[in-house]
């Protein structure tokens, strides 16, 4: 899946998980439903870590490495944390 950079403004995370979630379909109201499902599931369930990490690098669009040099940690730390957050989202959508 590639990466892609999304508006703040939209505050959905469609680039993070939309390719992956089943049966998206084209009602827009659905679409929104699954979007604010996913929005409320970074909310609540990711760590502080996970949840700046995954904006910082989907909504903002920056590397991974940068990241990780603004916080002082290892690079393979930003990485686990957004590929840690990825699957929880992933499998909390998945129940909707």
């Amino acid at each position: 899946m590639s990466r892609r950079t999304v508006s703040c403004d939209d505050v959905v995370f469609d680039a993070l998980v939309f390719d992956r979630y089943g049966g998206a379909g084209t009602n827009k109201a659905e679409l929104r439903r699954k979007l604010e499902i996913v929005y409320k599931a970074m909310k609540n369930e990711l760590t502080d870590k996970e949840f700046l990490a995954l904006k910082e690098y989907y909504i903002f669009g920056r590397k991974m490495k940068d990241i990780a040099l603004d916080r002082g940690v290892h690079p393979s730390t930003v990485t686990r944390q957004i590929r840690n957050a990825r699957n929880k989202i992933i499998r909390i959508a998945s129940y909707y």
